[in-house]
């Protein structure tokens, strides 16, 4: 099936982790789907304020 570009990177990106394939890839952001906008937000700012202070 195809997604919405900005779909696809998100997963293409969450399956570069460690032990997250592509199906639980598309699985994570499908829930970061349902986030509100305060709750993606947060998530973005903890990755990023992760790769900055460690």
């Amino acid at each position: 099936m195809q997604y919405p570009e900005s779909l696809e990177r998100l997963s293409l990106e969450l399956s570069r982790l460690p032990g997250i394939g592509k199906k639980t890839a598309l699985r994570l952001t499908f829930g970061i789907l349902r986030y509100t906008p305060e709750e993606a937000a947060n998530l973005a700012e903890a990755i990023r304020q992760v790769k900055e202070r460690i």
